[in-house]
């Protein structure tokens, strides 16, 4: 059961929905069959009025996947959990969504975990050895508040060869290159900035706290070997490293973000 209070105006249910951020495909689901909604115990439809002030009350019916989740009875390492979202660590060596290159994947163990008639709505997916916090709605309107909103900031923690800038701001496009299986810096791609600032220097080899704007697939990856210093043992982004098998160190170790429906202030470092 979700409940939105209207602080904004008076307005119809779609106009407050769409307000609130619930885009306009889920807006057609909820209207045809995705669930009741009510205001004062009434039901209501689209074109009903929401006054000011007044909580809509969803009670939510989940869609049927499209597709079927291999479940995985391995356990998972949850961080924080409530009514509407999961937040776990993720492992190295494990995609967030099924992978025919491995045996395993998060979307499996959190399905396995929820239900295996719930739908897998990582809101930040991982590469399979970059490992961290995940964030994962646990309903289609919960996802789309959180999307919407855009508020969830990442850190990530990431090992790189060579001594960085102390502080420094990569702003490079990103394009995907299918030639070289991996994205590479273009004029033509995407736009993609990653800040960083190098905590410590040892032995050849910098940690780096990273903050992005706009998070492209392999982002850091890709930035810090277009300057030159790439992720220690990275095969495919580090042309040093001549082990296909190595494991690089990537880490999602920090988010903050606004709950969606108590609006406290979600801070979680690991």
């Amino acid at each position: 059961m979700i409940y939105l209070k209207n602080k904004h105006k008076t307005c119809t249910v779609k106009e407050f929905l769409k307000f609130k951020g619930v885009s306009k495909r889920t807006l057609t689901k909820l209207a045809k069959k995705l669930g009741i909604m009510k205001i004062d115990d009434k039901p209501v439809i689209m074109t009903d009025t929401i006054l000011k002030n007044k909580s809509l009350c969803i009670d939510l019916k989940e869609p049927t996947p499209q597709t079927t989740v291999p479940l995985s009875n391995k356990p998972l390492k949850i961080i924080f959990e409530d009514e509407y979202i999961l937040i776990v660590d993720k492992k190295s060596n494990l995609p967030t969504i099924p992978s025919h290159n491995f045996d395993d994947s998060l979307a499996s163990q959190v399905v396995n975990y929820l239900g295996n008639d719930c739908v897998f709505r990582a809101l930040n997916r991982l590469d399979a050895h970059t490992t961290g916090l995940v964030v994962i709605a646990k309903d289609v309107i919960t996802e789309n508040l959180l999307v919407e909103s855009g508020n969830i900031k990442k850190w990530y923690l990431a090992k790189v060869e060579g001594k960085t800038l102390q502080r420094g701001c990569i702003n490079a496009p990103i394009i995907d290159d299918e030639t070289q299986c991996k994205r590479v810096v273009d004029k033509n791609g995407l736009p993609a900035i990653t800040y960083y600032k190098r905590l410590c220097y040892k032995n050849g080899i910098s940690l780096v706290r990273c903050h992005l704007i706009y998070g492209r697939t392999n982002q850091i990856r890709c930035h810090f070997s277009y300057i030159g210093h790439p992720l220690v043992d990275d095969y495919k982004y580090n042309t040093n490293c001549q082990d296909p098998n190595a494991i690089f160190c990537l880490r999602c170790y920090e988010l903050h973000f606004t709950h969606p429906y108590t609006n406290k202030s979600i801070k979680i470092k690991i």
